[in-house]
């Protein structure tokens, strides 16, 4: 831990560390993954695990004064061991070579909930004010996609027009805008500085009209659902009612207005078209976060005044449960009963037809589930077969490949649980939920603390959206709800012993190490590909094999090398890497698919065979 120490030293130089360095820290490390296409890949996940590291140490060894609460010692333990767990999986994985890439994307998590969990007591407002600012940047250059394309624009061919930049999936940045959103009311609502609450306020338009622009319905449905678990877990209920009532119309007020221009909501728009409307809705929206940030300035000085009588607030809740009666029996009127309105959804949601429609508008009112039902049920058929411990980590795609009706490509499995539980088995889900439920329930336990509800509601909209998509492979969207967790577990704690700090300091020993290699491996894979775009083939050559010996489980190196080889005449060379990629990874149908490409006689048709039985709908499986 010497770097760890170096780093206390100049802390100490400096006299008490920075109030600031908590937010600097989330602010940088969140917007750095989330600016790397999201962290999807593996490029960023080394230098986090790392740094995320680094600052647990330096936690550790600066003082005696390190604490950690027993709801954030045990989600650590917990994380720590569905960590073990997935790189436990190798061993018995149809893919070795994603089983130990989820690995360390998943030390990403232990690692940084260990040092938000360390770093939190001194200031959770601002390390949370560090993840808002994250997302807020993050998303207002993806806006701005959008509304200056003349000058920002970015190709949205894949996404049909729906905004995805820089995190690169469209329902992933909406939950990402949905999140930030939530803790921006938390603020605007409950910071102890009022700057800090018209800055927040003023980013909710900016939020808000990111999160339309995505036209994911899931993301909306995740804010609402997070929204309403903030006024229930609440114990200031009647000022945040307040400040949804003086805040929401700017922000709705923002999105009705991008809704209605009409080049901004079409697949294809032209872009002249495309960059008028956005110049223009640029202007709207700086008046309507400029309104909403005065009207948090005006409304902070009466908040602390708020208070109603208990007659007004027993009026208010009477109020509202007729509300509610009035809303449940017009809804049964106009669609029928709850039972009828439950089956007409879910065969909307199984059906096969897509969620579009003349404008992008009209995919937030489908009910389509896109697939995913389909995706459900093959996973469910791998449950069955391998309950205790499944197929190993991220290996979703190779039963989608082989069980697959239609030939759509799928790699992850819209479900964050039924994945876990398909591809790490009883075991792996229990790790995962217990993990995730431990900072829910430590945070309905502290709900009264300030900002608690606010975070709460973040948490539980990544939650809910985790059961329709696969933003836990989505590093930097991840990451925020990681902090929000542990904000949630703080709780006051006795310093660390003698022997607690051991077995954190050799945990965050682990964590570091695997940081290193993490890194360390990726780096003859860099020099690779430079080696490739300049056709040094003996460079390359060499490169590959090192990459090997680093990870000999892994069949990305010779792939990248045998393409390339093979794209430019060297057959024998070709077949040579194809034939090593396939000993490393015999259930990568791509790689046998290369390997019959380079291959002749008896043994194209060999690789050809294993194609069709790996992936039946495949080009290649129509071959004779």
């Amino acid at each position: 831990m010497a770097i760890a120490r170096v780093g206390v030293r100049l802390l100490k130089a400096r006299g008490r560390p920075p109030r600031s360095l908590p937010a600097a820290g989330a602010f940088l490390v969140v917007a750095a993954v989330a600016f790397d296409q999201g962290g999807y890949f593996p490029g960023p996940w080394g230098w986090t695990i790392l740094a995320a590291a680094w600052a647990a140490a330096v936690a550790l060894v600066g003082g005696k004064r390190a604490r950690l609460a027993r709801p954030a010692a045990a989600t650590a333990a917990l994380l720590a061991a569905f960590t073990a767990w997935t790189a436990l999986s190798t061993t018995w994985s149809l893919s070795p070579t994603q089983s130990a890439l989820e690995t360390q994307r998943v030390a990403v998590y232990a690692a940084a909930f260990l040092a938000a969990a360390l770093w939190v007591r001194r200031s959770p407002e601002r390390l949370l004010t560090g993840v808002w600012a994250a997302v807020s940047v993050v998303c207002g250059w993806s806006l701005l996609t959008r509304l200056v394309p003349d000058r920002f624009g970015v190709d949205y061919v894949i996404s049909g027009n729906r905004l995805s930049a820089p995190v690169g999936y469209w329902n992933s940045l909406g939950l990402f805008a949905a999140i930030g959103a939530l803790l921006a009311l938390a603020l605007a609502h409950e910071s102890a500085s009022r700057l800090t609450r018209a800055l927040a306020a003023a980013t909710l338009p900016l939020l808000l009209t990111t999160l339309y622009f995505t036209y994911s319905r899931g993301a909306w449905l995740s804010l609402g659902f997070g929204l309403a678990v903030a006024l229930a877990a609440s114990a200031r209920r009647v000022r945040l009612g307040a400040a949804i009532v003086v805040l929401a119309p700017w922000a709705a007020v923002a999105v009705w207005r991008a809704a209605s221009m009409r080049p901004l909501t079409i697949a294809n728009p032209s872009l002249a078209a495309a960059a008028h409307d956005g110049h223009r809705l640029v202007l709207f929206l700086l008046l309507a976060s400029a309104c909403s940030g005065a009207a948090a300035w005006w409304l902070a000085p009466l908040d602390a005044r708020l208070v109603l009588p208990g007659t007004w607030l027993r009026a208010t809740r009477l109020a509202g449960a007729a509300l509610a009666v009035v809303a449940l029996i017009g809804v049964t009127v106009a669609f029928g009963s709850p039972a009828t309105i439950a089956s007409k959804t879910w065969h909307a949601f199984a059906g096969g037809g897509g969620a579009g429609g003349a404008t992008l508008n009209s995919r937030l009112f489908s009910f389509s589930g896109s697939g995913r039902v389909t995706q459900w049920r093959i996973a469910w058929q791998e449950v069955q077969a391998h309950p205790i411990v499944g197929t190993g980590a991220r290996t979703s795609e190779i039963s989608w490949n082989r069980l697959r009706p239609t030939a759509s490509h799928v790699r992850d499995v819209h479900n964050l649980y039924l994945q876990a539980l398909a591809e790490l088995g009883v075991i792996g889900l229990a790790f995962l939920s217990l993990a995730l439920l431990v900072p829910l329930v430590a945070g309905v336990a502290s709900r009264r603390r300030p900002l608690l509800a606010g975070v709460l509601g973040a948490y539980a909209a990544y939650l809910l959206h985790g059961a329709v998509d696969w933003d836990w492979e989505i590093t930097g969207v991840t990451l925020p709800a990681i902090v929000c967790a542990a904000v949630l577990t703080r709780r006051p704690a006795r310093p660390l012993g003698p022997r607690g700090r051991r077995v954190a300091l050799a945990g965050v020993a682990v964590l570091a190490a695997g940081g290193i290699y993490t890194i360390a491996a990726r780096l003859p894979l860099n020099r690779l590909d430079t080696a490739l775009a300049r056709q040094e083939w003996a460079s390359a050559t060499h490169d590959a094999h090192q990459a090997a010996r680093l990870a000999p489980w892994s069949s990305e190196p010779y792939l990248k090398l045998g393409e390339a080889e093979l794209a430019y005449g060297l057959t024998p060379e070709a077949h040579d890497a194809f034939r090593s990629a396939v000993d490393r990874d015999g259930n990568n149908w791509v790689a046998w698919w290369d390997l019959a490409q380079a291959s002749r006689g008896g043994e194209r048709t060999d690789a050809l065979l294993h194609v069709k039985l790996l992936n039946p709908l495949a080009p290649p499986a129509a071959f004779p």
